[in-house]
């Protein structure tokens, strides 16, 4: 089964960026544009790989990435966080509540690419 990635992103041009490259290469991407949806989604789901932005609205990235690493179910699931919080401050507390890495915008889609086949392995077809 093609692994299964949940992006948390409201911006539509990262959105058709990131969609476009993981469709490439056979990943599942299921998107929800704010922190609420993608606590719902969770509830239900298991994907295999979190995007998460931090600036989201109703609930935001910290929060989310919070209740991602506190319970037993989701605790495993890698995350990287795409942000345009750039401050030294924000990723310390990113990576403090569990983050497995901190990308800030603009971002380099190799870059991303390169921390995708990191925490899935196995695709070796590439987007670009």
């Amino acid at each position: 089964m093609d692994p299964e990635v949940l992006l948390v992103e409201d911006e539509k041009n990262i959105i058709l960026g990131v969609r476009t490259c993981l469709d490439a290469v056979g990943y599942r991407a299921h998107v929800v544009e704010d922190g609420e949806e993608a606590l719902k989604y969770l509830k239900t789901r298991r994907p295999d790989l979190v995007l998460l932005d931090l600036m989201l609205p109703k609930i935001d990235g910290f929060e989310v990435l919070k209740k991602i690493k506190e319970k037993d179910s989701t605790r495993d699931i890698p995350v990287i966080v795409l942000t345009a919080k750039v401050s030294r401050e924000d990723q310390e507390r990113a990576l403090a509540l569990g983050a497995d890495y901190y990308m800030t915008k603009p971002f380099r889609p190799r870059e991303l690419w390169d921390k995708i086949k990191h925490f899935l392995p196995g695709s070796e077809e590439d987007p670009f």
